[in-house]
């Protein structure tokens, strides 16, 4: 009997505990009536656990499960993420009305202060005019074809470096694309001026401190309460300091604009460079908008942080791809060499003949463009039969988007044919392609990218064969990514070119 007594004593705490365990998993499992279905969360990190260094992964693996259309918080924040190209393609027919506008980032706060950009000022009067401005003004096909000799230029040299490349000695192509991209984008946004190595380390090291500070981890941003840890990390310092540089070499870089005779005004036309462009916009006070000194700096900030990195990952991603399959390499070259025939140089309009080499630079676009597209909702609304508050991000999960096995066959696989007599284009306007994203706020610089990546790439296959280095196989190549404003490739891509004998 006294056991008895004993082991009564000990239910009741046992059944209490059970009790709190079945409330808590209950509570933290519970979803509000109409919202999306949403994976176990725990107390204070809600789906951190879940996580990976490469979300948009984690977050494809969750959908699998849970459906195109899930709940995930980080921390107290929630976010709603999309894995389906029929709800990105609601999301961007509802653009004029509920979810127009970029999520606000700490970070985004210091480098553009009032928003005062295009990539995240909020849906309205400026950032309509602001777009215009990009679009019809600064990256417009007839501005975008201006640059050709910058280019080519470039291109040329980064030739010239390969040909003098030791035989047999693999080349640091990740390094080499991001170099080119950097040159390229200072020549066209800045002028000539910029275009030396002088410049190189002081804008390459600005860019990409803003672009890690704007895709990468920031406490205050899902945890508001901890703000404070971002100052103890160096975040918020890192933030202002990036912030400063910009705004000390801009000031100095429109000064000097500013200080030639008639300076934008006097130009031709095809010499202009964005900063000449920008200035002559606001001297002449016909957008819609007055264009201060702070809004034409967010704006040619802009243009480097959404510029360089994609364009150098997409085109290392290319040769990737291509390393990795030599007989779609072999094909792809052909077919360039055949329409470029004895000229030296490959023209613009050529391109338009080497339909296989378009299928290429799509097919690798759609393995390895951007991950994700952010949206925030200015009001609550409804997607794919569920609520959605207001004042809330929505993201769009592109990488899990172009690998669902419902709308492409054999989705992991790198087949460039897939897209031979189809009229999957970049412009957004797709049922299911959309690299560059869609709607109003697709990538206005995506025609300035395609325009970079076409022209070097095609000249390295045109001049150069290529092989992996010694003792790697195609199939041991690391295509592992990491996540950011555009998935790049962990680990650099090496290797050997030996000039075709043709050249």
């Amino acid at each position: 009997m006294e056991f008895l007594a004993n082991d009564q004593g000990m239910l009741l705490p046992l059944l209490l505990s059970c009790a709190s365990i079945v409330f808590l998993f209950m509570f933290f499992t519970r979803v509000k009536p109409g919202s999306p279905p949403s994976p176990l969360r725990l107390p204070i990190i809600g789906h951190i656990h879940h996580m990976s260094k490469r979300p948009h992964r984690a977050l494809q693996k969750l959908a699998q499960k849970y459906g195109p259309l899930m709940l995930v918080k980080v921390g107290p924040v929630p976010f709603y993420i999309v894995s389906s190209a029929k709800l990105a393609r609601e999301i961007s027919k509802s653009e004029d009305t509920s979810i127009p506008a970029r999520p606000r980032l700490k970070a985004a706060n210091v480098l553009f202060p009032g928003h005062r950009d295009l990539i995240f000022s909020p849906y309205g009067h400026f950032w309509r005019h602001a777009r215009k401005i990009c679009v019809n003004e600064l990256l417009s096909l007839k501005r975008v074809l201006s640059f050709h000799h910058i280019r080519e230029q470039e291109v040329a040299k980064m030739g010239e470096v390969l040909r003098c490349n030791k035989p047999s000695s693999p080349v640091n192509l990740g390094t080499m694309f991001v170099k080119l991209a950097d040159t390229i984008v200072r020549k066209a946004v800045l002028g000539e001026k910029y275009g030396g190595d002088e410049c190189s380390k002081l804008v390459g090291e600005l860019a990409r401190n803003a672009a890690d500070l704007v895709s990468g981890p920031c406490l205050g941003d899902y945890f508001p309460m901890l703000s404070w840890f971002d100052t103890l990390t160096g975040h918020t310092a890192k933030a202002k300091r990036t912030s400063q540089g910009w705004n000390k070499f801009l000031d100095q870089v429109i000064d000097e604009h500013q200080a030639r005779p008639g300076h934008a005004v006097a130009r031709l036309d095809d010499a202009k460079d964005f900063v000449d462009i920008l200035l002559q916009l606001q001297k002449e006070d016909t957008v819609g908008l007055e264009l201060t000194r702070e809004n034409i700096k967010s704006i040619l900030v802009d243009m480097f942080v959404g510029s360089i990195d994609t364009s150098a990952a997409i085109m290392e991603w290319i040769m990737a791809e291509l390393a990795k399959h030599p007989t779609i390499m072999k094909k792809v070259q052909e077919e360039i060499r055949r329409v470029v025939g004895d000229k030296k140089k490959i023209d613009e309009q050529d391109f338009q003949h080497m339909e296989y080499y378009q299928c290429v630079i799509k097919e690798s676009l759609r393995l390895h463009g951007p991950s994700t597209m952010a949206r925030q909702t200015s009001s609550a609304t409804t997607l794919g039969g569920f609520d959605i508050p207001g004042d809330t991000t929505v993201f769009i999960n592109l990488w899990a988007i172009q690998r669902d096995p419902m709308l492409w066959e054999k989705p992991l696989e790198f087949k460039p044919e897939r897209f031979l007599n189809t009229s999957h284009g970049f412009k957004g306007q797709d049922d299911k392609y959309f690299p560059f994203g869609m709607g109003k706020r697709i990538c206005p610089g995506s025609q300035f990218a395609l325009s970079e990546v076409e022209y070097a790439i095609a000249n390295l296959l045109c001049w150069f064969d290529w092989k992996l280095p010694e003792g790697v196989k195609p199939e041991d190549l690391d295509m592992h990514d990491t996540f950011a404003l555009v998935t790049r490739k962990e680990s650099p891509l090496y290797l050997v070119p030996s000039l075709h004998n043709a050249v």
